[in-house]
């Protein structure tokens, strides 16, 4: 992003608990791939039970998606149960289950190892009349599923609202100090995790399975991935999976005072689009919005604009201080992907599509792929799983298939970015053949159709791809085309406007030119002209 990003840890100390490289070939009963919430809960409740445990991540904590996250803990996100509640009762009361199962163990968890967990009540804001309704919508789950929450007419929101849901009892977290003390924590347990090592395959054998990665082969009994979007195309979940970048801001508050009573004890979402996330902490305001899918945002820099034109028109706010941009991937139904990548198949397991609700719900996915490893399996695991209902294919399946065949005309040939000397690349994206698109915004070359996105240079950032772009073939100049030497007669060069029908009928037989005898003059003389 332009501004600085507070989550950048490339230029400074490697996060505690982690170490660079990974000896080859290794054995280990169980590996998690991904060293997010998700992969450090579910290595550190293996490591508990007994299991020998090793954790892979292609970078350093500040890159995950957890650490570039708002922080919020909660269960009533948003309009979301709203949009869970179409599967049924039951399945909303598996997920909300879900949901305070993964905040409970972080608080204990979090606790423990002293860092601060600020109790926070989280509103569901209606900013038009059309929202009402889906207020309403979340309210009649909420009281089915007898939740505590209630119906507030006029909120602590600095913005004209049409009332809001108010749920006591959540919390907001800083994500990246609560992973920095996980990770800690792993280490301390023997549990080895192993920075900038990327897996490039993932193959099932008799014995277990291999993992090709940057550093070597893995072997393992059995594979654990907590990587937003599982590496190649395993499964085939990809296709059900939508990737989506969300702007998050802070901003320095010179006169909190200014903000409306019992603002900084709640935090905040809009119940519809466009999206407003609000919370503050160490003394900032985070304000966040604006999202959109990988890849298909022609100008992220106005998505951006438009946040911090909100932002100053809004709020008592003072300078900028960070901007940046997280990723996450939501499901073809709404529900997380927690379970087998293949239906009974328990060598291969993962955990995604959070939906930008990655902090409860990837602690519960921890919490229920250990389990199951651990032949110990929650309650609410199975409805969860990948497979636990069909493909709901979408008109966004429909845009997918779209973006994928967009653009194939520079595909191969466009030069990287527009900088002098930049490196070219090939803009087709190694997974599945999409033509990856150019975010000014964030220097990245992103992918429309399953949410990769690589870095100026071609190398991977993120996403289902395992390669980074292919260097482009530089084009062969092309040669010149001969002249032709002008048409002759009586050795001079034809001045064929002189030249009567029957003369140049004659030339164009003698030249052999098709529809020669119906050809005006006019025609006659242009025919011969380019021969």
């Amino acid at each position: 992003m332009s501004e600085e990003d507070p989550h950048d840890t490339s230029g400074g100390a490697r996060a505690a608990g982690t170490s660079e490289g990974v000896p080859g070939p290794l054995r280990t009963d169980v590996v998690v791939v991904g060293a997010g919430v998700t992969g450090v809960v579910t290595a550190q409740l293996l490591a508990d039970g007994g299991a020998n445990v090793v954790v892979l991540d292609a970078g350093p904590a500040g890159a995950t998606t957890t650490a570039r996250s708002t922080g919020k803990l909660s269960v009533l996100q948003g309009a979301h149960l709203a949009r869970v509640a179409r599967h049924g009762d039951d399945t909303v009361g598996a997920y909300l289950a879900a949901g305070f199962a993964g905040l409970g163990w972080l608080r204990r968890t979090l606790e423990d190892l002293d860092v601060a967990v600020d109790n926070r009540d989280d509103l569901t804001v209606a900013t038009t009349r059309e929202e009402v309704a889906v207020l309403d919508d979340v309210l009649e789950v909420c009281a089915r599923q007898g939740l505590a929450a209630r119906r507030e007419d006029e909120p602590p929101y600095p913005a004209r609202t049409f009332g809001a849901v108010r749920l006591p009892g959540q919390a907001q977290v800083d994500p990246l100090q609560m992973l920095s003390a996980l990770r800690a924590r792993l280490r301390s347990s023997g549990v080895p995790v192993h920075d900038g090592v990327r897996v490039r395959q993932v193959r099932r054998a008799r014995s277990g399975v291999a993992l090709r990665t940057t550093h070597g082969t893995v072997l393992a009994e059995r594979v654990v991935l907590a990587t937003g979007a599982p590496p190649g195309r395993l499964g085939g979940l990809f296709l059900r999976l939508e990737a989506g970048r969300s702007l998050l801001t802070t901003w320095e508050l010179p006169d909190p005072e200014a903000l409306p009573p019992g603002f900084a004890e709640t935090m905040s979402i809009t119940a519809n689009h466009p999206v407003r996330s609000l919370r503050v902490a160490g003394g900032l305001l985070m304000v966040g919005g604006e999202g959109w899918t990988v890849g298909r945002e022609p100008d992220p820099a106005r998505r951006l604009a438009t946040l911090e034109r909100w932002t100053k028109g809004t709020l008592p706010v003072g300078a900028a201080r960070h901007a940046w941009a997280a990723q996450d991937y939501t499901s073809d139904t709404g529900l997380p992907f927690i379970g087998p990548v293949v239906p009974g198949d328990e060598r291969v397991l993962v955990a995604t599509g959070y939906g930008k609700w990655g902090l409860t719900t990837g602690a519960a996915a921890g919490l229920a792929l250990a389990g199951r490893i651990l032949d110990d399996p929650v309650e609410w695991g199975p409805a969860l799983e990948p497979w636990a209902r069909p493909p709901e294919p979408s008109t966004r399946t429909a845009a997918t298939f779209g973006a994928q065949t967009k653009g194939w005309a520079c595909a191969a040939t466009r030069p990287t970015g527009q900088r002098a000397g930049a490196r070219r690349v090939s803009r087709v994206c190694p997974h599945l053949g999409g033509v990856v698109r150019w975010n000014d915004q964030e220097e990245s070359w992103d992918c429309p159709v399953h949410g990769s996105r690589f870095a100026a240079d071609g190398t991977l950032l993120e996403g289902p791809a395992t390669e980074g772009l292919a260097p482009a073939e530089r084009p062969q100049p092309r040669r010149p085309r001969p002249e032709r030497p002008p048409a002759q007669h009586d050795g001079k060069a034809a001045d064929y406007d002189d030249w009567t029908v029957a003369k140049l009928r004659e030339r164009a037989a003698e030249i052999g030119i098709p529809g020669r005898s119906t050809m005006r003059k006019s025609d006659l003389i242009k025919a011969l002209r380019s021969h």
